[in-house]
């Protein structure tokens, strides 16, 4: 059967929120979904009330499930569902978060206006754990049209706006035509492919309409890290997304927004060396101070920042640092990180 539109729900160990989750998405306004659930091999019991809606609601029929033989993780659940997505559009929504029951409708309607390739929606962050207020992010009504526009405004206005794999709209064809798909890491494995995916896209759109809550809850994947004991291996993996990256950033030299990636993936390998600095006394075996001296290393040359001049002292700062000897880096990365309240 044919679908306007694939929710893609990937669940792993979320029994205690999929019933919210899976009834936001069944109560959609707009009609054609196919409801395609990855079974990631929780084995909590989150299943088991999927198959009862499969069963017992009046949408059931299209809820479909895919089951893998044991837990492969988010981005082999996501690069499955993108595969076997049967809608003309994909959403992805998470196991433990909310959208709106207009939201698919909201998102198909402006989508249909230009052709676009992705609508993005507004959001909200919900804090379960600390109890704090929510946190909205709001953006302006935006409408790209050149090739480039997204990735400008994206990789420029970095800190605002999420660039995030959920709460938007992706026309599926764009995305297997330009081969889009998941790396295999336990953390930013969205990142690396909304990277990509706003370098490949010509027709966007956002939205200042609030589309989906962002449940943050002490059991998922972004409070996986505080844990008394962190591996090398795991952490360096993690951190094989950004040098992932930097190395797609080699072929795309011409366009306007280089400077602007190339910056922001700076600044992300900065953090992950600060993370392991803050951290080194759980980390097993230790990260050396070369090891993480080339973690920081830009894939920019110091004439190619000079010359395209975006983001100029940043990237100039950045560069500097990846370039002092051994014996200062380790040093001058822990001042800048308390400078930037993350040590």
């Amino acid at each position: 059967m044919q679908y306007e539109v694939t929710i893609g729900i990937p669940v792993y160990r979320a029994a205690g929120y999929i019933e919210k989750t899976m009834e936001s998405a069944l109560s959609q306004t707009f009609p054609s979904i196919e409801f395609l659930v990855l079974d990631d091999c929780g084995g909590d019991g989150s299943m088991d009330v999927i198959e009862r809606l499969q069963k017992e609601h009046p949408r059931g029929k299209d809820i479909r499930i895919l089951r893998h033989e044991k837990n492969y993780g988010i981005g082999v659940a996501r690069n499955r569902i993108l595969d076997e997505a049967r809608g003309n559009y994909l959403f992805f929504l998470d196991s433990d978060d909310i959208i709106m029951s207009d939201t698919i409708q909201l998102l198909f309607d402006h989508a249909q206006k230009i052709d676009a390739e992705i609508v993005y929606g507004s959001w909200e962050r919900i804090d379960v754990i600390d109890k704090t207020p929510s946190v909205q992010s709001v953006y302006p009504y935006m409408l790209f049209t050149e090739p480039d526009g997204l990735a400008m405004y994206a990789f420029k206005n970095y800190s605002t706006f999420r660039i995030s794999v959920c709460n938007c709209l992706m026309k599926i064809s764009t995305l297997r035509d330009t081969h889009l798909h998941f790396v295999d890491a336990i953390f930013w494995e969205d990142m690396a492919f909304t990277y990509e995916m706003v370098t490949k896209v010509r027709r966007a759109i956002l939205l200042p309409e609030i589309t989906y809550y962002y449940i943050c809850r002490p059991d998922s994947l972004s409070h996986f890290q505080e844990r008394k004991t962190l591996h090398k291996e795991e952490i360096l993996k993690n951190a094989s997304v950004v040098n992932y990256l930097k190395d797609k950033l080699g072929v795309l030299r011409g366009h306007s927004y280089v400077p602007y990636m190339n910056y922001n993936l700076g600044m992300n390998s900065f953090y992950v060396v600060c993370y392991v600095l803050k951290h080194q006394t759980i980390i097993h075996p230790i990260i050396s101070n070369s090891e993480l001296r080339q973690l920081m290393q830009m894939p920019l040359k110091f004439s190619d920042i000079i010359c395209r001049r975006g983001r100029l002292m940043g990237n100039l700062a950045l560069w500097t640092l990846s370039h002092i000897p051994n014996s200062l880096f380790v040093p001058f990365v822990r001042i800048a990180g308390k400078i930037k309240k993350v040590i």
